[in-house]
């Protein structure tokens, strides 16, 4: 996370440098051997369209200028990517070791993922390195290892997931078993790596991939020994899901949108409490968990019984951080329990309200999630004062999180008022809130869908480009798969072919084009599928694949 250089108009991050750097050593190695490079490709014309359109609608952006010009940077940083890639990938050998080193580069993210999943300390600090914090669903990590957000994780290994079916089909067709079974141990932590990031278009992904790829080898060739290795995968994908999550917690996250109703509580505290300055005392207080997950006071982050101080008359709060109180035993959705709350008394005599809470220890307060409704109780402090008064703040503004339907109407309303050009590339999550109805919105938060994030960011020419370029790479895939159709020796083909739609099928449902892993890990599947297939455009290089 921390830049390696900041420049008046961009911070230079370790992987850009490493990206820089192969551009450095490409560019020279064309000028040593004399060579112009290949750049006519299939691809070339509608991502150049792309990209100027992206220049103009960056350039009559309505706010964030700069920002706008960034996502159009990484856009055109991902063609001289997949250029480099067509211009390196010459031979059908170099075609599959790229592929192979791409999956290796996955098994390490995936084992990264595993490993912090398991929350081994010295794993957690390293891991700092690369994002803030962990993620948390429920009381579930979500694994994400060295990349930002679970999200983009899982986008990463469904990409290699698929190349890496592929991989398998074309070992089995060579007879090489021990290979076989190291990319059948490969696909299997991949897939582990998958499930542990709590993504479920990663799930969905994983199921169309692995559909496809046998759908087309029993029509091709039957049910044959790469069908039935992609069915032990298959098994032993299932095998890990069910045995790597508590039932509850993946039925929770596939069965709602968001977590908006997942901590909610019924509190049933006195009316009126008196204490004696500074004094502590257990008050008996009646809970039942009306939310849909369980609150268990062992769990790692653990749940707690609190409570806030606040002023009498005004939503001021004099101590925000109460005691905690376990819960004596796990306490399921719609269970009622009776905690005695340990509660302390401020050293100010006075009158005060109790706000009553739960709390998910380093996680959240349940008085803050969407909906929540505070439980009061009066307080009357007697007694003699000591200490001096703390200073109130202001009582926290409730999380606005707001669920894919409603960015998705954002961004259509955001395009509404923006139709030809649109707001600027990337510049969507810096200017939902008004139309999201959000006083507070979270300035990382894209559209969750990869096009409607092109369309609001770059209008109606945008999506036309976008449309065009997508049409380009519809036909790359259908010759990938002709070609490992009627070329045993092109099997893996059919991986590149799978990896593809899996990122237009997840991008449905997320938007990843802005992040550096995986717009780079687009442009190299873009690469090997244009040499998986026959190039008949003028100017690639079909003869010397």
């Amino acid at each position: 996370m921390q830049p390696l250089a900041s420049l008046p108009w961009q911070q230079i991050s370790n992987l850009e440098a490493l990206l820089l750097c192969a551009f450095i050593c490409w560019l020279v190695s064309l000028a040593w051997s004399q060579q112009w490079t290949v750049w006519r490709t299939s691809l070339t014309a509608p991502w150049l369209a792309l990209i100027a359109v992206m220049a103009a609608a960056a350039a009559a952006a309505p706010a964030a200028r700069a920002n706008a010009l960034h996502m159009t940077g990484r856009i055109a940083a991902a063609l001289a990517i997949y250029v480099m890639a067509v211009n390196g990938i010459t031979t059908a050998g170099r075609l599959s070791r790229a592929i192979v080193t791409t999956v290796a580069a996955g098994v390490v993210v995936a084992a990264l993922a595993i490993l912090e999943s398991l929350q081994l300390p010295a794993v957690l600090d390293w891991l700092k390195a690369f994002r803030p914090s962990i993620s948390v669903v429920g009381a579930q990590l979500r694994a994400g290892g060295p990349l930002q957000y679970p999200t983009i994780a899982s986008m990463y290994l469904e990409v290699v997931f698929a190349l890496g079916l592929g991989l398998l089909v074309a070992s089995i067709d060579r007879k090489q078993n021990a290979r076989s079974l190291v990319f059948v141990g490969a696909l299997v932590v991949i897939a582990e790596a998958i499930v542990l990031t709590f993504t479920r278009a990663g799930l969905l992904s994983m199921a169309v991939t692995v559909t496809m790829v046998s759908v087309w080898r029993v029509r091709s060739r039957g049910i044959d020994a790469a069908v039935r290795a992609i069915g032990a995968v298959a098994v032993l994908i299932v095998a890990s899901f069910a045995v790597s999550r508590p039932a509850q917690s993946v039925w929770l996250r596939l069965t709602s949108e968001g977590q908006e109703n997942w901590y909610r509580s019924a509190i049933e505290p006195p009316d009126d409490i008196h204490f004696a300055a500074g004094q502590t005392r257990q008050i008996p207080i009646r809970v039942t968990n009306t939310g849909r997950v369980t609150w268990d006071s062992t769990d790692n982050p653990p749940f707690y019984f609190s409570y806030h101080w606040l002023e009498a008359t005004a939503d001021r709060v004099v101590a925000f951080e109460g005691a905690r109180t376990a819960f004596a035993a796990p306490v399921a959705p719609a269970e009622t329990t009776t905690v005695r709350a340990s509660v302390r008394a401020p050293n100010q005599i006075g009158r005060y309200r109790i706000a009553w809470d739960v709390v998910q220890e380093g996680r959240l307060w349940f008085s803050t999630e969407p909906g929540a409704i505070r439980t009061m109780s009066l307080a009357t402090v007697s007694g003699f004062s000591f200490g001096a008064r703390p200073p109130t703040t202001a009582l926290p503004l409730p999380v606005e999180r707001p669920g894919r339907w409603q960015l998705w109407s954002s961004a259509l309303r955001l395009f509404a008022a923006h139709p030809v050009l649109g707001v600027g590339p990337d510049n969507f999550r810096l200017l939902y809130g008004p139309y999201a109805g959000l006083r507070n919105p979270d300035r990382r938060t894209h559209s969750n869908n990869m096009y409607l994030e092109m369309l609001v960011g770059s209008g109606l020419l945008g999506a036309l480009a976008c449309g065009w370029l997508l049409w380009r790479i519809a036909a790359l895939v259908a010759a990938g798969v002709h070609t490992a159709t009627i070329d045993q020796r092109k099997a893996a083909s059919i991986g590149v072919a799978a990896a593809v739609i899996a990122i237009g099928l997840h991008g449905l449902v997320d938007s990843f084009l802005s992040f550096t892993p995986t717009y780079v890990l687009i442009a190299l599947t873009l690469a090997f599928a244009d040499a998986s297939g026959p190039r008949t455009t003028t100017g690639t290089h079909a003869d010397r694949v």
